[in-house]
């Protein structure tokens, strides 16, 4: 039988069954780093390789002045009012279109059922109108996602090398597992390089599929570069500002899993490092 590496193997189940669109969230243990910064220069890169995307804010940390959010109506004042759902999505100067799912005192409050079921239905009319959303997200009180559909969905965790943000990454993976029972998880290592990003990657790997037989999937790092904050203060993407820079190629390859589109085999690599 052949043998597949492990991060391949998932990287291919996802291009053989990839649901068009795709809803992925990304949560964040790296407390140092803005995730809207991330966030930001991924769907900037997936937008640049063809795709319409939307970024849905739903967190609790990232800031929504970086993303020239704060005065838009939320996706849950849609609900029950006369306002289309063109009035509470914003088309960003990088490509990509950008909505908020809620304010953020409401994000730990549990949504009610009625809610809910409108929400889902709102993530289903986008994921119609794009193809690719992604979810800038946060845990609520209850360790989970503020609707079951996100909590099903691909969940993506950013970390970073210092030991507070792999342990609270582990504590993330742990809490999820105890709401939810086993699932996958993909991992982005901010402030790393390669090299350094995949020992970090071995390592939690190693005990999440130890102690929970829980798969992870390496989706690359983010190296430390001038060139992303020189980009913020432009108020552009690292893409579009220096796309030869170290970060651009990194955000490209990324970009690359997360289009199935163009995705092959050998965009994946194995999840066990030497």
């Amino acid at each position: 039988m052949l043998n597949v590496p492990q991060d391949q193997a998932a990287g291919l189940r996802r291009i053989m069954a990839a649901p068009a669109p795709r809803i992925i969230s990304i949560i964040s243990a790296a407390a140092t780093q803005d995730k809207s910064r991330l966030m930001t220069n991924l769907a900037a890169s997936i937008s640049d390789q063809g795709n319409k995307t939307l970024v849905i804010h739903a967190s609790k940390e990232s800031s929504e002045t970086y993303y020239g959010i704060n005065a838009l109506p939320t996706l849950v004042d849609t609900a029950g009012k006369k306002m289309g759902l063109n009035k509470a999505i914003h088309l960003s100067q990088h490509g990509f279109s950008i909505a908020k799912m809620m304010q953020k005192s409401q994000l730990d409050q549990m949504l009610n059922h009625t809610m809910s079921e409108y929400l889902t239905q709102v993530f289903h009319t986008l994921a119609d109108q794009y193809e690719i959303l992604l979810v800038d997200a946060s845990l609520n009180k209850a360790h989970l996602l503020p609707i079951s559909l996100l909590n099903d969905g691909e969940i993506i965790i950013q970390l970073t090398r210092q030991p507070e943000s792999i342990k609270d990454a582990y504590a993330m993976i742990k809490k999820v597992y105890s709401q939810l029972g086993r699932r996958h998880f993909g991992i982005i290592v901010d402030d790393a390089t390669e090299q350094q990003a995949k020992v970090v990657f071995n390592n939690i790997s190693s005990v999440a599929k130890r102690y929970m037989r829980i798969d992870l999937e390496y989706f690359g790092a983010i190296p430390k570069d001038d060139h992303l904050s020189k980009a913020s203060q432009l108020g552009r993407s690292v893409i579009e500002a220096f796309p030869l820079a170290t970060a651009s190629n990194a955000f490209k390859k990324m970009a690359l899993k997360l289009d199935y589109k163009h995705a092959t085999p050998a965009d994946f690599t194995p999840a066990q490092f030497a």
